[in-house]
């Protein structure tokens, strides 16, 4: 058997279960949050089609979130199913130089890490902006889910709505509307009660027993008395792009505000970078990490207890890069330490490594 074909047998061993591993986790984790997510549907009133968008917008954030856990896990349980069934050994007796073959894997355990970094970087915030715009578009659930209680809701650039109370259903209670309509034309909109329904198959916001007061540029105020009135919901046009939290941004627009410190967010769009970039990047550690356990044949304690040692050490070295990384959005000392930390730690695990050839039993 040559080189290659034992090369390439060993990296779909391990797509493979890497494959299955993910699959199974996503699709568990996936499945809670649906459950969670029904709220969507049943008490902010979107439409069962949107929910079922919105969920499905979910899996790549899912899938980003556990690709680095399920690398290390799956790198595991494949080294130790070819140790356990001796395949290791049996490639050493085919004259195949391990220490070659082990950093060819490092080399595809850092192109595996670019695609995480593309993979976070571009597909992840595109389709958390696409579930972040399904809300946001109109209709009656996206338009009441952005309205809270007791507090000035912004559905639009120009418009503020402040409501009193709100059931479940999404009937409302003493609702205040203020609109910019064009420089200097203001208008507000005093109702006792407030409600989203449809139209002629078009979605309104129809408000009872109020007032409405319109100042003109000159700065006359008129006033009108009214029993019901209705608002095409189509006049509250969402946001710009600049509603979107981190994770929803692009990779420019973080750039652009880590750069230029837009409205005091630089240590944010900081944080959301390094787990795009940086993060990815303790992949080829925790390959050397568990490589260099199944090297060495040379052990001052069981075997099975140092595997137990190693898988340990792996989820603790996972943790702290989580702990760093939640951390450098409120202090950019900890965006150094991160860097400090993943380049420290490869080294460490490289040095293991060779070490681990020296004392080589293949």
């Amino acid at each position: 058997m040559s080189k290659n074909k034992i090369q390439n047998y060993i990296i779909q061993e391990f797509l493979k279960n890497y494959a299955t591993l993910l699959f199974i986790f996503s699709l568990v984790i996936w499945l809670m949050q649906a459950v969670r997510l029904l709220d969507l549907v049943y008490q902010d009133g979107n439409t069962f089609f949107v929910y079922i968008q919105y969920t499905i917008f979910q899996l790549p954030k899912i899938i980003a979130r556990l690709s680095i856990i399920i690398f290390f896990i799956t790198i595991f349980w494949t080294l130790n199913n070819l140790e356990e069934s001796n395949e290791i050994k049996t490639i050493s007796f085919l004259g195949i130089e391990m220490k070659l073959l082990f950093f060819k894997f490092v080399k595809f355990s850092l192109f595996f890490a670019l695609i995480l970094i593309f993979f976070k970087a571009f597909i992840v915030p595109h389709f958390n902006k696409k579930s972040r715009d399904l809300l946001l578009e109109e209709g009656i659930g996206s338009f009441i889910n952005l309205i809270k209680e007791n507090n000035f809701n912004n559905p639009s650039r120009k418009t503020t709505i402040y409501v009193e109370e709100k059931n479940k259903i999404g009937e409302l209670k003493n609702v205040v509307i203020f609109q910019e309509e064009e420089p200097g034309k203001n208008k507000v909109i005093i109702a006792k009660n407030g409600i989203v329904t449809k139209i002629k198959d078009e979605n309104y916001f129809v408000t009872e027993k109020g007032i409405v007061q319109e100042m003109g540029p000159s700065g006359t105020i008129s006033q009108i008395t009214f029993d019901k009135t209705a608002t095409d919901i189509k006049n509250f046009k969402k946001k710009s792009a600049d509603y979107y939290k981190f994770n929803e941004l692009s990779f420019s627009e973080l750039l652009n505000k880590y750069l230029n410190d837009i409205g005091g967010q630089k240590l944010g769009a900081l944080s959301e970078l390094l787990n795009m970039f940086l993060a990815p990047l303790i992949i080829p550690s925790l390959l050397l990490l568990l490589s260099s356990l199944f090297l060495s044949r040379e052990y001052k304690i069981s075997k099975k207890l140092l595997k137990f040692y190693l898988f340990v050490i792996g989820f603790f070295l996972i943790f702290i890069l989580e702990y760093l990384l939640s951390y450098s959005g409120k202090n950019i000392l900890f965006g150094y330490i991160v860097t400090i930390y993943l380049t420290l730690i490869f080294i460490l695990n490289l040095y293991a490594t060779n070490k681990s050839f020296e004392n080589a039993a293949i």
